[in-house]
Formats: C-alpha cells, structure tokens, sequence
C-alpha cells in the first residue's frame, strides 16, 4: 500500500528511492528539511543539476513548466529532465486540473524520464491530487516527526537521534544523547537553526570530534541562538542599526561576547573564504563564478542566493579584510579587551567595520 515517506527515512536512506516517479511533492513547514528532501531526491534522479529548471509559484505558469517537462532537447543526458516549483501552494491552487491529469501518469520512473517536483507548505490528504500522487508518486512529509498514534506530539526522542547522526556525518561531530537533548531543549524542532548549531559546534570538536558537555551549554542557547543568527543576517545585510539593539538585548541577558563572536565567526568566515577563493582564481587567471566560490566556503545550495546577494553588498574590499578582521577580534576577546565592558567595544567594532 502506497505510503508518506518522512524526510528523515528518505534523509537516512536515498537508496529507498528505487525510482523518481513523474510526481514528487515535499510539504511541510520546514524549509531546511524541504530543501534537503529536494536535494536527495535530485541526486536519486540522476539528471544533471545544471539543467534543472526552478521557479518560484507565485511566478510559475504550467504551460511553461510542462512545454520544459515534455520537450527533449539534443543535449539532454540520460538524466533526464526536472522542474521545481516552490512555495507552490499557490500555483497547485491554480492548476489543479492540469497537475491532476499530470499526475496520472504511470508509476515509477517519471513518463520520457521527466520529473515535476513540488514545493508546499501543506498538502492535504482529502483532494485527487493527493490521492493521485500518494498512488502514482512520491511525497514526503517534512514536518517534524510525531510520537505513534499521535497528530500533535513531536517526538523529540526521533529528532535527537537525527541530531547525533546529521551532526557525525555532515558537521564530523560526535553529540552523546544528553548533548543533542539540549539542543532539542534550547532550540526546539527548528532543523536549520538545529544545522547551525551543530556546525558551530563542530568548531570546537577535538580531535575525536567530541565536544564537552560544558561547551554545549555555552554555545547553544534557545532564543538567544536564534537573536545571534538575525544579528549576523542583519550585519550581512547592511542594518547595523537593528543589529546593535540585538546585541544589547543580547548582552543584558547574559550572553557574553565570546559566545556570540563565535556564532558571528562562523557565518562571516565563509564570506571570507568565498572572496579567498574567487581571489586565487583570478591570481591564476581563471574565473570563477560567485555562487560556486560560495558554495565552496560552506553555503549550501539553499543558501547560495541570499549569500550572493549579501556579499555583493559587503563589497570585495571588505569580503577580503573579513579573515583578517575576525582574526583580530578573537584576539582581543582572548587578550586587551577580556574584560566585559572592553569586550563589547570589541565586538562592536566588528559590527562597525562590516556595515
């Protein structure tokens, strides 16, 4: 019987996926796991992800998307071809007969070797579309898992095991299940601050890629996580102003200057390394395109647009001084400027130099 595969099944094991058929839709309202599923479901495709066409579902129009699906170009490998639509509640809203019609399409491998994929924030299980898909193709759910027999209990048990096996295999650090139970605590069933998190931590892994349960504590801290992932949002973007507010709201709660240099570090490190990269490409003579060098400094795919963006804005003169900048703050924070009154001054300066 036809069933909803939960994200972490498909996350856990992509070879389940035997076949893309000519449906898939992944629903739910976390965008990190959305994006992931996508992803999986990409490589199990096979096609090549240079010819795969995204469009946003505000701006989506079918006759476009299945003249894309249904027309084989010369170049085409035996990859064969993908549309994605996301935020595509919308545009499911509008087209739903056509997509229907669509979805009837045989079982297994997509129909010409053709894919459409759907983006949704919810997909409910009482329309054809759902039924026909449920029967014909693939969805995932990729809300956060619930305990059995449950509609409204997530089960933080299922989420900290997806915490100590993402943190080994993606970020090479090794959580105990006490440790991932703080994250569950502090941070919540929020997956892409939960990814975050991790590969912050993972900065200060030893050699075994463990990590103390005192660094846990330190490093991971609920809302005022979530305030330090805005704050360096809104340095990136250029709103130093709302920035400092946050530091202040920061600091009064008891956040210290080294936690939050350290989540500020991660993100802009990798601003830095992409401006690196793109410098040594040009040193050699050769190009590199913007989004590939990010990718190479650690943004993932789904981050590579907003960071694009943020970094034209930064400007190459000071994308290359970041390194050195961050370097220079951890040595103050670690030397002249320990002490908490300086250590603000410190971290300020930073913000200052980046706006």
């Amino acid at each position: 019987m036809p069933e909803v595969r939960h994200v972490f099944e498909v996350l856990d094991k992509p070879a389940s996926i035997a076949s893309v058929p000519s449906t898939v839709v992944v629903f739910g309202a976390d965008s990190f796991l959305k994006q992931r599923a996508t992803e999986t479901i990409l490589d199990r495709s096979g096609c090549d992800r240079s010819s795969v066409k995204k469009v946003e579902g505000e701006s989506a129009v079918w006759r476009d998307i299945h003249d894309a699906l249904a027309t084989r170009s010369l170049f085409d490998d035996d990859g064969g071809r993908v549309s994605v639509v996301k935020d595509a509640d919308s545009f499911v809203s509008k087209n739903r007969a056509p997509l229907e019609k669509w979805s009837e399409r045989s079982s297994g491998k997509g129909s010409d070797d053709a894919t459409l994929l759907l983006e949704l924030n919810s997909f409910p299980g009482n329309t054809k579309l759902y039924k026909l898909v449920l029967k014909q193709g693939l969805i995932v759910d990729c809300n956060p898992p619930l305990k059995p027999r449950s509609k409204t209990n997530i089960d933080e048990s299922a989420i900290q095991k997806w915490i100590i096996k993402w943190g080994k295999v993606h970020h090479s650090v090794q959580l105990t299940t006490q440790q991932a139970n703080i994250l569950v605590e502090r941070v919540g069933a929020v997956f892409g601050l939960l990814d975050c998190e991790l590969a912050k931590l993972a900065l200060f892994a030893d050699a075994q890629q463990h990590v103390s349960d005192s660094q846990v504590k330190e490093m991971v801290g609920g809302w005022r996580t979530k305030t330090a992932w805005e704050i360096a949002d809104s340095i990136a973007d250029g709103r130093i102003h709302h920035a400092r507010e946050q530091i202040d709201r920061l600091m009064i709660s008891g956040q210290n200057a080294i936690g939050l240099s350290a989540q500020l570090s991660w993100s802009f490190r990798r601003f830095g390394l992409a401006a690196h990269v793109v410098e040594q490409q040009e040193r050699y003579g050769g190009k590199v395109a913007l989004n590939r060098a990010l990718e190479q400094a650690g943004f993932r795919v789904y981050e590579v647009d907003d960071a694009e963006r943020r970094l034209r804005r930064i400007g190459r003169a000071r994308a290359k001084l970041i390194l050195p900048w961050l370097k220079d703050l951890d040595m103050k924070l670690k030397g002249s400027h320990s002490v908490e009154d300086r250590s603000r001054f410190a971290l300020e300066e930073f913000v200052m130099r980046m706006g």
